[in-house]
């Protein structure tokens, strides 16, 4: 039975976030400190955007910059004593498709100015540390849902299934989930981001697979429960939440719509202009047709063969995602006032950075796809650069949350997607990708298994 702990806390993250988020100076903080805060082991608990993921894939050289690693480097520097960090690491050039080939997008050429995007294909990496005698302190596990958390038997269906095995390691002596797992470390500092995966599949897939995000009364159900049994087993923790961002600010559901639109062939590629998404993997070559050479065509999209529901996130569908997210955010905070948590608001913080940018020691970062330099080329995860940047507004909630006075990763040190594709790069158009390059994104709850 869930049970009902209603703490009141000043859940400080959105009030943090609306008025601090979009600084324009590098963050440097206060003297090192972790003021009457002991951190002895830090662990973080999620999905793909907790593990480092990147570009269509999970890679040693990406999880490197993963936000919880960087977290970690930053406690050590304000003198907490948390030991090694450790992830499951993938060795580049990443995790395998269905048939072993690594999945990670790469740039393959130019075409106009513009960067063409394809898979990398070729032989997958391997993991590297599964030999390690205790629980990952990242368990962050790719494709994961919320039911991901309390699961022991590896019963969601999918790509998941890969991850499981590769995080939680249940063929040996270890504890079967992600929660027994954290337990065992018995950690006092945590963050745990998942729920994004219970809308994101749905978006995605455009509504297609699976149909709807998860139920409300289903979410909160579980996330009640996740975070009861979380705040019994560790009374004393520090447990940071972090919340859904609304999908329509990523680049996945931003970067084709604007440029279809601008080109006034909405009507004839059967998208209807009352606001409707065209999403990210429509194959961009069809953004080098104008709507005259689309008529003349003897094959292609026109009404009577409009584009497929698959990349379209229609706005029915997209009021479905945004009142799922509201409504699973409005449990997150709920959960946090109850077990005594406080909440990161990436979603406020998504939206903010889409209206304004995000100002950070002279340089201004977008949303824009590949350019606007926080994503990576899958327009759905951070880059590196956009992982160090998750980290420090992380951070701003512990120091402001706790009292601590952890300091700030130099967003400059930190690799950016290389010139001439930086953010500096002023692209007049949209990258092309490669047809089917992001098919991984509709297998998200598929039974498609990935075979290593």
């Amino acid at each position: 039975m869930i049970r009902s702990r209603f703490v009141s806390i000043l859940l400080s993250g959105f009030l943090l976030l609306a008025a601090g988020s979009c600084s324009t100076d590098t963050p440097t903080g206060p003297v090192p400190g972790l003021g009457n805060v002991t951190v002895t082991k830090y662990v973080a608990i999620g999905n793909s955007l907790t593990a480092g993921f990147q570009s269509n894939s999970l890679y040693a050289s990406s999880q490197a910059y993963s936000f919880p690693l960087l977290i970690a480097g930053q406690l050590a520097k304000a003198g907490a004593h948390v030991g090694s960090f450790e992830q499951p690491l993938f060795s580049d050039p990443g995790t395998p498709d269905g048939g072993g080939s690594a999945t990670r997008l790469e740039i393959t050429g130019f075409s106009n100015g513009l960067p063409e995007i394809g898979v990398r294909g070729g032989a997958a990496g391997t993991p590297t540390n599964g030999a390690l005698a205790r629980p990952f302190d990242n368990l962050g596990m790719p494709y994961a849902p919320l039911a991901s958390f309390l699961d022991t038997a590896n019963s969601v269906p999918g790509p998941v299934g890969f991850f499981f095995g590769l995080v939680l390691r249940p063929g040996g002596s270890l504890p079967k989930s992600v929660y027994q797992q954290v337990v065992a470390l018995q950690p006092d500092l945590i963050t745990f981001w998942l729920g994004n995966n219970d809308v994101l599949g749905f978006a995605t897939s455009g509504g297609v697979s699976p149909s709807a995000p998860t139920p409300e009364g289903v979410f909160s159900a579980m996330y009640m429960q996740a975070i009861d049994t979380l705040r019994d087993a560790l009374p004393d923790a520090r447990i940071v939440l972090g919340n859904i961002p609304d999908v329509t600010t990523i680049p996945f559901f931003t970067t084709i719509g604007p440029i279809i639109q601008a080109q006034r062939v909405s009507a004839l590629w059967g998208v209807r202009s009352n606001g409707d998404t065209v999403l990210m993997d429509l194959s961009t070559s069809l953004l080098a047709l104008t709507a005259q050479e689309e008529l003349e065509a003897t094959k292609g999209f026109a009404r009577s063969n409009p584009i497929s529901n698959s990349v379209i996130l229609d706005s029915d569908e997209i009021i479905m995602a945004q009142n799922a997210t509201n409504a699973f955010n409005g449990t997150i905070a709920a959960a946090a006032a109850a077990y005594n948590a406080v909440v990161f608001d990436i979603n406020t913080l998504l939206k903010q950075v889409n209206d304004q940018g995000y100002s950070i020691a002279g340089e201004v970062y977008t949303t824009q796809f590949v350019a606007g330099g926080l994503f990576s080329l899958d327009g759905v995860h951070p880059s590196s650069r956009g992982y160090a940047i998750v980290a420090n507004e992380m951070l701003k909630v512990l120091n402001s949350s706790y009292e601590m006075d952890i300091p700030y990763v130099d967003v400059s040190t930190i690799p950016g997607i290389p010139l001439p594709l930086g953010k500096q790069t002023a692209m007049q158009g949209v990258p092309r990708l490669a047809k089917g390059a992001l098919k991984d994104f509709h297998r998200l709850f598929s039974p498609e298994p990935i075979v290593p």
